[in-house]
């Protein structure tokens, strides 16, 4: 894939949110391009990888692996999504499973390479960061939506 088009498809993304176009090019010298094809997986729980995924195409679904031979199906991410993004900032280890429902494409962001760029581009790595940050934050006020949501339904059902 060309490099400005990589640079088109960071700045569509949640991960472009705070970026300039000189700063997504920036980004896009350093990103990868990986295809998968159905039911090929992305990364397994307990695996480090280092990497941040941005879903351009196609869906993936988090598994929750619970035994050998038991997951569970817990959400299907769209185009748009940010994979990834907790271990890529603290290096810890995955702890969904995350398949392809259908072929996709996913921008892979090394977090070697983007350390790369502190020296070089600070504001680029800032942004990116900020970026992060702003994602997890809407995912966890989401989560406790449902979770309210969820305990409302419970409550009404069994306190009526």
């Amino acid at each position: 894939m060309a490099k400005q088009a990589e640079a088109k498809l960071i700045s569509e993304s949640v991960l472009g949110t705070d970026l300039s176009i000189a700063e997504c090019e920036i980004l896009s010298e350093i990103v990868k391009y990986r295809s998968l094809e159905l039911d090929d997986v992305l990364f397994e729980p307990d695996t480090v990888d280092g990497n941040l995924y941005l879903l351009i195409e196609g869906k993936l679904e988090i598994i929750k692996v619970l035994g050998p031979n038991n997951s569970v199906s817990i959400n299907v991410l769209k185009e748009g999504a940010m994979i990834g993004e907790l271990s890529f900032i603290d290096g810890n280890a995955h702890t969904m499973r995350i398949k392809a429902r259908k072929s996709s494409k996913v921008l892979v962001l090394s977090r070697e390479d983007f350390e790369g760029l502190l020296d070089a581009h600070p504001k680029v790595v800032f942004n990116v960061m900020r970026s992060i940050l702003r994602f997890s934050h809407q995912l966890q006020r989401r989560m406790l939506q449902e979770n309210m949501d969820m305990q409302r339904m419970v409550k009404n059902e069994y306190m009526t």
